[in-house]
C-alpha cells in the first residue's frame, strides 16, 4: 500500500511601513496593525461561515496539466460533481443559502503557459498567483484559486497538493495540485486517477475553509496533531494520507468524503 501525504503549508510574509511619528510603542502599533489586517481580511473561516452568500472556484492549469473533466466511465456522473457536492454539503443546514459555483469543463477554466519546472519552491508557486488569478473575495462572496501544475514540491517530493495561505491566516488560500503526483494513481480502472484528483481537491478545499482546527474550531477531539491540521478518522477525507485502497473504494455516486467529526465541526460553527 502506497501512501502519499496531503498537506497544508503556511507562507509567512511581513510588510514594513513607515507612517510618521507616534506616541505608541512599536509593539503596541504592531498589535493594532495586525488587528486591523485581520478584521479587514475577508479570507478567513469566520467570514466564510457568517456573511458569505456565494462561493466559486477559479481553476487554472498549466499546459499539459489540465484537470480531468467530463463524466466517470462507471456511473456516468460528472467528475467535478464530487467537489460540487462536498461544497454544497459544507454550507447546508445553516439557515441561509450559499450559492456554489464549481466549473466542470475546461472551457470554464483558464489555461496558463507551460512553466517548464520539475520542482517548485513555495515562493515559485506564489509567483503564479498575481500573474494568473483573476478573482478575489469580499465579505459576501468567496473565490478559491486552484492551480494545476507539472512537477513536484522541492522540499516535499511526493506530496499531491498544497494549500498555501498568508501569515496567521491573513490572505487568500491558494491550492496547488501537482498533476504528476496525481497520475501515479492511474490503475486498471480509468476512473481511479479521476477519483484521486477530486478527493484531493476536496481535501484541500477543506483546509482552505478551516479544517481541521485551522479556523473552524473542533467540536470533538479528532485532530491528528502529529500530522498537523488533519483528522484522526482514517475514513475521513481530511485524513493526512490518500491510499490506493481508499481511492479504489471511493464511489463517486456517494461523493461526500468528510467524516462525521469534520461535518460536526462545520455544523456547530456559528461565528
Amino acid at each position: 500500500m502506497i501512501f502519499r501525504a496531503l498537506i497544508i503549508l503556511s507562507f509567512f510574509s511581513f510588510i514594513n511601513c513607515e507612517n510618521g511619528k507616534s506616541e505608541l510603542p512599536p509593539a503596541v502599533l504592531g498589535y493594532i496593525t495586525l488587528d486591523y489586517l485581520i478584521l479587514t481580511d475577508p479570507d478567513r473561516s469566520s467570514v466564510y461561515f457568517s456573511t458569505v452568500r456565494s462561493l466559486d472556484l477559479e481553476v487554472a492549469y498549466e499546459t499539459d496539466a489540465e484537470p480531468f473533466t467530463g463524466n466517470y466511465t462507471i456511473g456516468g456522473t460528472s467528475v467535478w460533481n464530487v467537489t460540487d457536492s462536498n461544497m454544497q454539503d459544507v454550507f447546508a443546514d445553516r439557515g441561509y443559502s450559499v450559492s456554489i459555483t464549481v466549473p466542470s469543463d475546461l472551457s470554464e477554466m483558464n489555461e496558463i503557459p507551460n512553466q517548464n519546472r520539475s520542482t517548485w519552491s513555495v515562493n515559485q508557486l506564489l509567483d503564479l498567483v498575481p500573474k494568473y488569478r483573476k478573482k478575489s473575495s469580499d465579505f459576501q462572496s468567496t473565490s478559491f484559486f486552484i492551480v494545476y501544475i507539472r512537477g513536484q514540491l522541492a522540499d516535499a517530493p511526493g506530496v499531491i497538493a498544497v494549500t498555501i495561505s498568508g501569515a496567521l491566516g491573513i490572505g487568500p488560500p491558494v491550492i496547488f495540485v501537482f498533476k504528476d503526483m496525481i497520475e501515479q494513481f492511474a490503475g486498471i480502472s480509468p476512473d481511479k486517477v479521476k477519483k484521486a484528483e477530486q478527493m484531493t481537491v476536496t481535501h484541500e478545499l477543506g483546509h482552505a475553509l478551516g479544517l481541521v482546527n485551522a479556523g473552524i474550531p473542533l467540536y470533538s477531539s479528532h485532530q491528528d496533531t502529529e500530522h498537523g491540521n488533519h483528522c484522526t478518522n482514517e475514513t475521513c477525507g481530511m485524513f493526512w494520507a490518500l491510499s490506493d485502497t481508499k481511492v479504489d473504494n471511493f464511489n463517486p455516486a456517494s461523493p461526500l468524503i468528510l467524516g462525521q467529526e469534520c461535518r460536526d465541526d462545520i455544523r456547530n460553527y456559528n461565528p
